[in-house]
């Protein structure tokens, strides 16, 4: 992807902007928006006179738009929380692009997930350019090599009897420097905290490679003024080495990012954050948490899909999550949507769900508009008996708080253990 050299324009997620027609379409009728942008499908374009409105969707990052203009998507809650529920939900920052962003420092350390990610994209670029080799000096006992070190000779081995043997010092050409020492260091840090799954493939094939690359180099731990040891880098190798250290000293200060552009901030790979995953997982390992002691597991309903018809699997059905206590008796089914206003398609959604399994309860998630408090709306009930409801989550004050009210709320409508279910848990 071309990295672009022009303007970086902010706008939040699904929020909308303007652009005159001269920004996104050439003299010649073509479009100017990079065809990478258009395949990620988050951006939605709408004609109006003399010009293109563009509407941000559930993606928020640093995103190039065209060769001249860059889009900085940033969220509608505090940046605080998106790190929250990225803990709680879990993230593989995998969605990652070959752009080089500066990020506003922040308090809250960065995860350390995305750090691995940002550690491997310039671990690519020094592998695929070469590790800057060097002279760097060695010293040697017991035989003679320029140059003699008079001192610890005469206190090693003159001064024990010994006219033979010396100590010297020599220089030698190769990849044992002082910043391939760190780098090596930061390979074996990072080797331990990249998850041993099938998505980080790439990334431990990268550090092996390294490591395997530098073999021979004795890896050491940097000190304060190790992080700028770049700058005597060649500079056809620089960048590369800039940004090695640079995410190694943000994984072991514990130094922060946020979102916000800044022309002086910290440089690291652009990311990009899926809000509608990202909410779906933190709600759901949320009452995964929760629930556990209570004997309910919440389970995801793309794992373990049930049957929209009782006598065919050609339609199955996806549910965001499953509760259930045991294995087959499923209490209640949830549906998380990333949006400002749920459709009819979500309550038709959610109701043929609830009766094909059966359950007794219908919980639709959606985070809280401006101005909503976080609540619990009943919809309604069949004529099967099924409940209906729908919660808010405010997602832009006190998260923890949020994710405590909303426990305790959901939990008080679960339906109770049976009878029979207590008497099989006692």
């Amino acid at each position: 992807m071309v990295v672009p050299e022009g303007r970086i324009i902010e706008v939040e997620e699904r929020g909308q902007r303007y652009f005159p027609r001269g920004d996104l379409i050439d003299q010649y009728g073509h479009s100017l928006i990079l065809p990478e942008t258009r395949e990620l499908k988050a951006l939605e374009f709408k004609d109006v006179a003399d010009g293109v409105h563009l509407v941000a969707l559930g993606l928020i990052g640093y995103l190039p738009l065209t060769s001249t203009i860059t889009l900085n998507i940033v969220p509608k809650f505090p940046i605080e929380n998106l790190w929250t529920m990225l803990e709680v939900g879990g993230e593989n920052y995998d969605r990652i692009l070959p752009t080089i962003r500066r990020y506003q420092s922040a308090d809250k350390p960065a995860p350390l997930q995305l750090l691995a990610r940002s550690f491997c994209h310039y671990l690519k670029g020094a592998l695929s350019a070469g590790f800057e080799r060097s002279y760097y000096p060695r010293t040697v006992s017991g035989f003679y090599k320029p140059r003699v070190e008079f001192g610890p000779t005469i206190s090693r081995y003159l001064s024990r009897g010994n006219p033979i043997d010396t100590v010297s010092s020599v220089f030698e050409f190769g990849l044992d420097s002082p910043v391939n020492q760190i780098v090596k260091a930061a390979c074996l840090r990072f080797a331990r905290i990249i998850p041993r799954q099938k998505s980080w493939e790439e990334e431990r094939h990268l550090i092996q490679i390294a490591l395997d690359t530098l073999q021979r180099v004795n890896a050491r731990e940097p000190g304060p003024h190790d992080f700028y040891l770049d700058e005597a880098v060649s500079l056809r190798l620089r960048g590369n080495y800039e940004g090695l250290l640079r995410v190694y000293q943000l994984l072991l200060t514990g130094g922060g990012i946020a979102f916000t552009f800044e022309p002086g901030g910290k440089e690291l790979p652009s990311f990009l954050f899926n809000l509608e995953d990202i909410f779906e997982r933190f709600i759901r390992q949320t009452f995964v948490d929760a629930l556990r002691e209570k004997k309910i597991g919440v389970l995801d309903g793309n794992k373990h899909q049930g049957k929209l018809f009782e006598d065919s699997k050609v339609y199955p059905t996806k549910s965001d999550l499953i509760f259930r206590r045991g294995k087959k008796n499923v209490i209640a089914l949830g549906e998380v949507k990333y949006k400002p206003r749920l459709k009819e398609a979500d309550r038709y959604q959610i109701i043929s769900h609830v009766t094909s399994a059966k359950a007794p309860l219908g919980i639709l998630f959606s985070p809280a508009n401006e101005g909503e408090s976080q609540r619990l709306d009943r919809i309604g009930r069949l004529a099967t008996g099924a409940q209906f409801y729908h919660y808010r989550v405010d997602i832009k004050g006190d998260i923890r708080a949020a994710q405590a009210q909303m426990v305790r709320e959901i939990t008080a409508i679960l339906p109770a253990p049976s009878e029979a279910e207590t008497l099989a848990e006692a």
